[in-house]
């Protein structure tokens, strides 16, 4: 595994490039400050993927990444090996002019971090920067037009500004081209906003940082200055790369066009699209559109594993879909031609010992079970003698049924399809629950812990005597109809929409 911080970054970039170009596919991870910003986004049965992606809209909004991992898998010709590099990078949104991100923490993602050592003061001190294209189009207009300071920052520092300006204006009447004046720098004002200010205000002078306590004005002509102007825009072209940061790792994936790997990814992929390409579309379908362009091959090991459980029920292997449990399951398991893993000689910590929920190391795990899954479904109707090592090129064939399709937790529909439309709900119809009395009205708590003991259920209140009911399971459904049939205060019954949605019995009437 590499480390990449923001001091590290620039020497590491084209090695980046050279494995995310070299690779087969590329897995990835995320680690964000927070889940769900209000108790309205919560996710629920009642959930399609529409309703889905407007509730992690709003959170995607609010909450940032605050480490990205991305293990390139590079096949070996003819070895039915795989060589992987891994890269852990931490991300933070670095501030410059009028970017100045604000964001979210739940208590509960930070103390999640803490009790898997996650290194504050690298995400802080270190982390990489990041804009996406609606940032990088108002902080390129803003060094071109030298006006990197907010108002904000202006009227706080314009009196400090004003003070050394008369000193400049003073010394300008006698000074002759090529004299210098050194100032005392002031500590509230950053270096790119004094230089921009003075610059502004006297076109016949040019200002350098002498050290981080003075500045030096320096009387020139026209032609210094047209000089000086295009070795200043090669710095402003430095400051811009420097925000970009891991935005130029973002365009290496878009550029290169090789398979996404995450594991139960859907909020993962909002994520970067909203803070390395464009702010969140309010259009579910334009989502899907834009993210199956930028990413034609996106697998979803979650989604994968699940759909295989049902045929692998009595050996287990997909009992636990969670990422660290279908690792642990395919480290125990040996099958026909699997081909081998191998870390670059960066990857000793991984070999070593596991760090789960380290992103750099989740993004492993993710690409180790895609690989095996993969194998796993291109040998399983194989014979002994027809088994062979398979290229990756044939893989990729078994497995495109699964392109696109991303799993979704507690929600109607077990996943959205990138690539089209997303399948019908498999959940049971929804039950009515109503109150006996109109004295009596309905109580959510109350009602939330009744259903509770049945399995997964969700409560949405329609009025003070009625409520809509989502459950988990056929099984569920059964069960709560024959045991509530009696209730003494309320009465369960399955929801027909026709007869009991008041708008479509208004559209009727």
């Amino acid at each position: 595994m590499v480390e990449v911080l923001k001091s590290s970054f620039e020497d590491l970039f084209p090695i980046i490039e050279t494995c995310i170009r070299e690779s087969s596919f590329v897995a990835f991870d995320t680690e964000f400050t927070g889940l769900t910003a209000d108790s309205s986004n919560t996710e629920t049965l009642f959930d399609d993927g529409p309703a889905r992606y407007a509730k992690k809209r709003r959170d995607v909004q609010q909450f940032i990444m605050v480490q990205i991992g991305l293990s390139a898998f590079i096949e070996i010709p003819h070895e039915n090996r795989y060589r992987v590099h891994t890269f852990n990078f931490y991300v933070y949104p670095g501030s410059f002019g009028s970017v100045n991100v604000k964001f979210l923490c739940q208590a509960s993602a930070l103390e999640f971090l803490c009790r898997h050592n996650f290194d504050f003061n690298k995400f802080i001190y270190d982390g990489i920067s990041y804009l996406n294209e609606e940032q990088e189009k108002v902080l390129c207009n803003e060094i071109e037009e030298l006006s990197v300071a907010t108002d904000a920052e202006c009227d706080y520092d314009e009196i400090t500004v004003q003070e050394i300006s008369s000193k400049i204006s003073e010394w300008l009447a006698t000074a002759k081209n090529e004299d210098k004046l050194v100032l005392e720098k002031p500590p509230s004002v950053s270096d790119y906003v004094l230089h921009s200010q003075l610059r502004q205000r006297f076109p016949a002078i040019w200002t350098i940082s002498v050290d981080r306590l003075h500045v030096q004005c320096a009387k020139i002509t026209e032609e210094k200055k047209s000089i000086i102007l295009k070795e200043h825009e090669m710095e402003n072209e430095r400051v811009l790369n420097s925000m970009l940061g891991f935005t130029r790792v973002f365009r290496l994936l878009v550029k290169h066009r090789k398979p996404i790997v995450g594991h139960n990814c859907f909020m993962d992929l909002m994520l970067m699209y909203d803070k390395f390409y464009r702010p969140l579309p309010v259009k579910y379908s334009q989502f899907k559109e834009d993210i199956s362009r930028l990413f034609p091959f996106v697998f979803d090991t979650k989604s994968m594993s699940a759909s295989m459980r049902k045929s692998y029920k009595e050996t287990g292997l997909f009992e636990n879909t969670t990422l660290s449990r279908l690792y642990a399951a395919f480290q125990r398991r040996f099958d026909l031609y699997q081909p081998a893993i191998i870390h670059g000689q960066e990857g000793s910590k991984y070999r070593e010992a596991e760090a789960l929920h380290e992103a750099g190391y989740d993004a492993f795990m993710t690409g180790s079970v895609f690989l095996r899954i993969a194998h796993l479904k291109a040998v399983v109707h194989l014979s002994f003698a027809e088994a062979q090592p398979l290229p990756f090129s044939h893989l990729f064939s078994i497995i495109s049924p699964d392109m696109g399709r991303l799993n979704l937790i507690r929600a109607s529909v077990n996943d959205i399809n990138l690539l089209g439309s997303d399948s019908k709900s498999l959940r049971p119809e929804w039950l009515l629950v109503r109150s006996r009395k109109r004295s009596q009205p309905l109580k959510p708590m109350q009602l939330a812990g009744l259903f509770s003991a049945f399995g997964s259920v969700d409560i949405r209140p329609r009025s003070r005597q009625e409520a809509l009911l989502a459950v988990g399971n056929w099984g569920c459904v059964r069960d709560i109809l024959s045991s509530l049939s009696k209730h003494p205060h309320i009465t369960v019954r399955k929801y027909n929409m026709w007869k009991h949605s008041p708008v479509v019995r208004s559209l009727l009437w």
